[in-house]
């Protein structure tokens, strides 16, 4: 193995830390529950959750790309990976708490009713995918390779910002599902 990346051992421990946290949510909840909107509006924790799981995929996607493009040109990581100044303001907008709210994208609007035990398994599987990108990234400056984000072409990140969006994505979205749920 190669030179690693404090930042990439940090991106897995948040996305293990994810998967542990949504674990304890979906044990403590039920299909009814999940699904219920808020009386003042907006998702159910069944949408946030399946929200995550559509962009999850499509950034892992677009990650495995820039993993792949990376190797082919044999860039090494030779240091510790650093995010640009754009993608550090950009994970900051994400991150929680929402400072500003975001209509999604129509590919990323969530379904309706959502089977709690589906959900669980999904998003399970995604932080574990994001887990082995990340392992299969050690050694490598994923931080080289610039690719459009899924959401609109004409903004690009690294794979780097890729992934520290999403953490931080995610960790918008667990927080609200939290709070529907009213559980801290």
């Amino acid at each position: 193995m190669g030179v690693s990346s404090t930042e990439l051992d940090n991106l897995k421990e948040q996305f293990m830390q994810m998967k542990k946290e949504s674990a304890e949510l979906f044990r403590k909840i039920t299909d009814n529950a999940f699904n219920k909107r808020p009386e003042s509006g907006g998702w159910s924790a069944a949408e946030c959750i399946d929200h995550l799981i559509a962009t999850g995929s499509d950034y892992c996607d677009q990650y495995e790309n820039a993993l792949r493009e990376v190797i082919a040109h044999d860039k090494k990581l030779t240091g510790e990976l650093k995010y640009s100044w754009f993608g550090q303001r950009f994970i900051n907008f994400v991150e929680p708490p929402v400072r500003f709210k975001a209509k999604a994208p129509k590919r990323w609007m969530p379904d309706s009713n959502i089977n709690l035990n589906k959900a669980a398994a999904a998003y399970s599987q995604l932080q574990d995918r994001y887990v082995d990108l990340i392992t299969a990234s050690e050694g490598w400056d994923i931080s080289k390779v610039k690719l459009p984000s899924p959401a609109t072409k004409l903004i690009k990140f690294s794979g780097l910002e890729m992934l520290g969006i999403n953490s931080a994505h995610q960790r918008r979205h667990i927080l609200q599902a939290k709070k529907i749920l009213n559980i801290k």
